[in-house]
This record gives C-alpha cells, sequence and structure tokens, in this order.
C-alpha cells in the first residue's frame, strides 16, 4: 500500500469513526428529546388557557387543570390576585406593574414549570394564568422537577436510556478496537508479503541476469585475447550481442511489470475498433511468421465491435502471446486468432489466440501466471524473461477483462473476454 493510498485510507477511517461516534452521541440525545415529548403529552392536550376564559372570572372553570396536578389564578386589571386551585403562584395577593411584566418576562423562560397564559379584554378584562409541572425538558439544560407526577418513572426510563447508550458505546469502542486490530494485522500480512514479492523479484531477476552477463563477462576477456582469430572474435562479439540484448529484454519487461503493479499505474484508454485492431497487428506479423515457416488463420468478423482499451499496452497482450508462439514452436506450427462477438445480452468479446505446437504441460497450469514462471519444455529456451504472461495476466485485470489457458500439450489456446462499450 503506498503514501497515497494509505493516507485516503486513514481519511476514510477517521470520517468513518467521526460520523459512527456522532450518531452513537446523538442518539441518547434523540431518545431524551421522544421521551420528553412522550411524557409531556398529556399537558399539551389539555385544554388552554384562551379556551377557559368566560365573559365572568368567577364562570372560569380549571377542576380538571387542578386535578392533573396543576395551578390557576386569575390576575384582574388593577393586578390583584386570585387563586382558584393548586400551590401559590404567586407570594403576594397584588402584583405592582414591575412585577407583573418580571412576572409575564420569566414565565416564558424555560423552568420547573409549563404556564399559559389568556388575557379578556374589556372593563372587566383579567388574565387567566395556567401553571403546570414539567416532568422533564431539553433545552440547553436539562429541568427535573421531583414534585411532578410521574418523577421516579422518569428517572428509571433517563437510567435505562443512558444504561443501553454506555453499553451500546462500549460495544461499539470494542468491536472498533478488534476490527482495528484486524485490519493492522491484514495489512502487517499484505506488508510482508509485498516485502517477500520484492525479495522473490530481486531473486528472481539477478538469478536470470547472472548467466547472459557472465557470459558477456566471459567472451569479451576471450575477445581482448591475442590468441584469438579474426572469425573467432566475429563469433564472440555475436555472443556478447545477443546476450546484451537478452539482459536488455529482461530488464525492460521487469521495468514494465514493476510499473503495472504500482499503485497509482493509470491506463490510458481509448475507444478501439478490436477487430481493425486485431487486423493491423497480424498484417504485421504475417512477413515474420512466413519467412519462420509458420502458419496463420486469421478469423475476425467483419464489422465494428468497439471496446475501451489502452492501445499501446494492449498490444503487449498479442506480441506476448504470438512471441510465445513463435519463440517456443518449431517451423510448420498454425498460429491462430479468431475474435468472437457474444450476443447483447452479455455485452463483451472474446478474442482466442493459440496455436497447434507443444501446449503447456498440466503441472504448470496453476503456475502459468507468476512471475519468473518457466515451464520444463520452456525453461531451456535463454530468450524468455519468465514475466510475458504475468504482463499479460495484469493487462487484462487492468482493462476488466478475463483470461484463461484452454489448450492442451497439442496446442496453446489463451481465451481473453473483454467488456463492449
Amino acid at each position: 500500500m503506498n503514501i497515497n493510498s494509505t493516507r485516503n485510507y486513514l481519511n476514510k477511517r477517521f470520517a468513518g469513526v467521526v460520523a459512527a461516534v456522532l450518531a452513537v452521541s446523538l442518539l441518547p440525545l434523540i431518545l431524551l428529546v421522544i421521551t420528553t415529548k412522550i411524557m409531556n403529552a398529556s399537558s399539551e392536550k389539555t385544554i388552554g388557557a384562551s379556551d377557559r376564559l368566560r365573559p365572568s372570572a368567577s364562570d372560569v372553570d380549571v377542576s380538571d387543570y387542578i386535578a392533573d396536578g396543576g395551578s390557576a389564578m386569575i390576575v384582574d386589571n388593577d393586578l390583584n390576585v386570585t387563586l382558584l386551585g393548586g400551590t401559590a403562584i404567586c407570594e403576594n395577593d397584588r402584583f405592582t406593574s414591575e412585577e407583573w411584566a418580571d412576572f409575564l418576562v420569566r414565565s416564558n423562560d424555560v423552568s420547573e414549570y409549563q404556564y399559559d397564559i389568556a388575557y379578556l379584554t374589556g372593563n372587566n378584562g383579567y388574565w387567566l394564568v395556567l401553571r403546570k409541572p414539567i416532568q422533564m425538558s431539553i433545552s440547553f439544560g436539562v429541568v427535573f422537577n421531583p414534585e411532578a407526577p410521574g418523577f421516579s418513572k422518569t428517572v428509571i426510563l433517563l437510567s435505562l436510556i443512558l444504561s443501553v447508550y454506555f453499553i451500546a458505546l462500549f460495544v461499539f469502542v470494542i468491536f472498533y478496537s478488534k476490527q482495528t486490530e484486524k485490519e493492522m494485522k491484514e495489512r502487517e500480512l499484505i506488508k510482508r508479503e509485498e516485502e517477500e514479492k520484492r525479495m522473490l523479484l530481486v531473486s528472481e531477476i539477478s538469478h536470470d541476469l547472472k548467466t547472459p552477463l557472465a557470459s558477456v563477462q566471459g567472451y569479451s576477456e576471450l575477445l581482448v585475447s591475442k590468441d584469438v582469430d579474426e572469425q573467432k572474435k566475429l563469433e564472440y562479439a555475436q555472443k556478447i550481442y545477443d546476450n546484451s540484448v537478452r539482459s536488455n529484454n529482461i530488464l525492460k519487461s521487469l521495468f514494465v511489470y514493476s510499473k503495472l503493479e504500482s499503485a497509482g499505474y493509470i491506463l490510458e484508454p481509448e475507444r478501439t475498433d478490436i477487430c481493425e485492431f486485431t487486423r493491423q497487428i497480424m498484417a504485421e506479423y504475417i512477413p515474420e511468421l512466413e519467412k519462420n515457416g509458420f502458419g496463420y488463420n486469421l478469423s475476425v468478423p467483419d464489422k465494428n465491435i468497439p471496446v475501451n482499451i489502452d492501445p499501446i499496452l494492449f498490444r503487449r497482450v498479442y506480441d506476448n502471446l504470438i512471441g510465445n508462439s513463435v519463440k517456443y514452436n518449431s517451423a510448420g506450427t498454425n498460429i491462430l486468432v479468431s475474435i468472437t462477438d457474444i450476443n447483447a445480452e452479455r455485452a463483451s468479446v472474446d478474442i482466442v489466440i493459440g496455436d497447434d505446437g507443444i501446449g503447456i504441460p498440466k503441472e504448470s497450469l496453476d503456475k502459468i501466471f507468476q512471475p519468473f514462471f518457466r515451464g520444463e519444455k520452456n525453461a531451456g529456451n535463454s530468450e524468455g524473461s519468465g514475466l510475458g504472461l504475468a504482463i499479460v495476466h495484469k493487462i487484462i485485470n487492468l482493462h476488466c477483462g478475463e483470461i484463461k489457458y484452454t489448450g492442451d500439450e497439442n496446442g496453446c489456446s489463451w481465451h481473453i473476454r473483454l467488456p463492449k462499450i
């Protein structure tokens, strides 16, 4: 996992944890608000002060309100106070103007009581003040009033809610810790596997380069010897050149493979007619095939089948597979390349590249896409890097396609499936 991938992962993980903590933290508040609404529902359903007003203050009926734990009083135009029932709402029998204004302001504040005040206009006008204890109120603070009916039940319910919250929070922390530990172990395992792959890559490339480089060194020493005739010098020079080319090919393959394996590698796809693309490549190969005595059979539909591929990169698939057929088989072998357009219900196209040559032994099939693997029949070929099929497999995967080997020991056949546009 590279630095950018790790940073993105940690950012996403942090955002997820923050969201989860916020959700868990807001849960009790939401439950408390719901509980408050339920507890105060009976108060909200009672008849309001404005609906209780009558032309005469003596006709005002608040008996049901008093029976439900509330208090009521009348304040006439001279600010005289008459208690209709319940606990006293004020200490004096009469308000001053300042006291009455202060009372009206305070009645709108969040407190232990819920006020409902209405005024009847006229010469005999009056204020009807209703007050009831609030069981529980949530605003910027939480109010508890032991005098309210059912207060003990509210405390029990609140305790239950908080207990559930802290249990849920504890479970979340434990779960998150376990998940984090698991993911850290998985990342460590991936890191260790990547390190092992890197060491194997270094070991394999060192092994593959050792033979051609030793050959270059040996023939170079012979070449500078004074006892070597001109014919031998030309022969040694050719050997040096051939082994230099092989070393260069190995390094080029390693570079391509490493680039494709990097997390930051990005394709440059283009809309491409896979039929015309295949015909052009085969047209380039025909002179070489005929020169080396290989037959060929091209079966491509005469229509446009669009795919989204990186043309330069995808060319390597053909070069590696056709190149292997030429490299590991003798003259007289036939090379087959075909394209089949899958029906519209399955938006994909099949490409088959193969030959009727020596094929691949069954015991090697589970390793053919591993880097640096060469089967027994091919191990003696000094030109192979052992990276060709690994590169092909990676390219197909990057194009969201599939590749599988469908041949046998009497022929080699690679079946490639690509999504169509």
